[in-house]
């Protein structure tokens, strides 16, 4: 009885000794800002249509890392960004096309030593 004992109690010992070794992530967050004189639309393959008012901001996807931020061309959420402006009558035709992603048109921006963020603003002057 008393080597079970000492068996059940090196099992509890053993359990609360252990360290956790988790690293930690990085996380990255992909937004598309509006700063244009009307409203867009957003069309992904998961989620369908998403309206982006004009002077707004609008969250893409995340993506999770154990070495560094994700680049917006390395993400696998999204390959492309297509905007579309409605037309009358409910149209909806394309105003503004990346693809494939070009990290230089995205901001960057680093919020805390695991978490940051890239930034697509869209502007009128870069509408079709």
């Amino acid at each position: 009885m008393k080597k079970f004992f000492l068996l059940l109690l090196a099992q509890l010992l053993m359990s609360t000794q252990c360290e956790s070794d988790d690293d930690p992530v990085f996380r990255t967050e992909y937004y598309i800002q509006n700063s244009t004189s009307i409203d867009l639309i957003l069309i992904t393959k998961d989620a369908g249509e998403i309206s982006i008012q004009s002077q707004s901001s609008q969250f893409m996807a995340v993506s999770t890392d154990l070495n560094s931020f994700v680049a917006p061309s390395k993400n696998i959420a999204f390959d492309e960004v297509r905007l579309y402006k409605e037309e009358t009558e409910g149209h909806k035709t394309i105003s503004y096309e990346q693809m494939p992603i070009v990290d230089q048109l995205w901001s960057f921006d680093e919020i805390s030593s695991y978490d940051a963020e890239y930034r697509l603003v869209v502007t009128d002057e870069l509408l079709k």
